[in-house]
């Protein structure tokens, strides 16, 4: 009988522990989301810069962030980056290169086919069908919306 208290004890202590650590990388990921939104129009934002403020290793927090968000932690920045940058492009009048540089990429060029790659169209185009029309641009974006969904809780 002693012997199954003291194993029931060793599991609930082990279990403490795993619920402490999750909790514990919960907090960090969940301090790191608002600062990375605060530095997406940085064009030096890299994963590196990123994990040295998490204060974990570089490939330990990137699979903290995977586990936690679902979504890899370049492809974050660069979803992020890319829903602020089509909001300028559907609702400014600003050239695409200045968008680009000021959504924190490096050229007007990865801009476009990032750009591209996420929403299917480039930014000119996209610009095009949603001629400052909220509805059209609310539209376009609703397979990002719906596919990176928990972003936009955050």
């Amino acid at each position: 009988m002693a012997l199954m208290g003291a194993a029931m004890s060793t599991v609930n202590c082990a279990e403490k522990r795993v619920s402490t650590r999750r909790d514990i990388m919960d907090a960090v990921i969940n301090d790191i989301l608002p600062w990375i939104e605060e530095n997406l129009f940085d064009e030096s934002l890299r994963i590196k810069s990123v994990t040295a403020r998490s204060g974990y290793g570089h490939w330990h927090f990137q699979r903290l962030f995977r586990q936690h968000t679902g979504i890899n932690l370049a492809t974050y920045i660069r979803v992020r980056r890319i829903i602020r940058a089509a909001f300028s492009v559907a609702f400014s009048d600003k050239h695409i290169f200045d968008i680009a540089i000021e959504n924190g990429f490096s050229s007007q060029q990865n801009f476009s086919r990032t750009f591209k790659e996420y929403l299917n169209l480039s930014p000119i185009f996209f610009r095009q069908a949603c001629s400052g029309q909220e509805a059209a641009f609310r539209q376009l974006t609703l397979d990002l919306h719906r596919d990176y969904a928990f972003l936009f809780f955050r």
